[in-house]
């Protein structure tokens, strides 16, 4: 007969991952931020099924410099959106227009991480300037807003 112990770490783990399973969806999704989105615009989530894990990263982003969105304003037509950002990973018809979105990734100040953002360009109806732009986390709006500043 054998015998089979858990180690208290990955009992820990084991009953965070039971715990989680049983919350619904909406406990376990990211809430919206009212600063960063206040019209609570939507962003799509990754949806990983076990043979993802492989992949070192779910979601990535083109490296970028958080000072290049001082061009990207209310008014600015998108073609030159498209020229300063390249081509949205996806573009939609959203709740207040048509949507570009895009995935960017941001060192940190005094690291060598990275951190994955995601942006949203919302135009007017006719597509032809920006109407409003929307990050869906705080921590990239700060990121972006201290760089914009200096």
């Amino acid at each position: 007969m054998h015998s089979f112990r858990i180690n208290p770490v990955s009992g820990l783990v084991l009953s965070l991952a039971l715990i989680a399973g049983a919350l619904p969806a909406a406990a376990r999704d990211n809430p919206v931020d009212p600063v960063s989105n206040p019209n609570k615009l939507e962003y799509r989530d990754v949806d990983a099924r076990r043979p993802d894990f492989r992949e070192p990263f779910l979601r990535d982003g083109v490296v970028t410099q958080p000072a290049a969105f001082r061009q990207i304003t209310v008014g600015v037509a998108a073609a030159q959106v498209q020229s300063l950002l390249g081509q949205p990973l996806r573009d939609s018809q959203g709740p207040r227009g048509p949507e570009w979105d895009y995935n960017f990734k941001f060192r940190l100040p005094e690291s060598s991480n990275y951190l994955v953002c995601q942006y949203k360009v919302v135009f007017d109806e006719g597509k032809k300037t920006v109407r409003e732009t929307v990050w869906r986390r705080k921590q990239c709006l700060d990121l972006v807003s201290k760089a914009t500043a200096k």
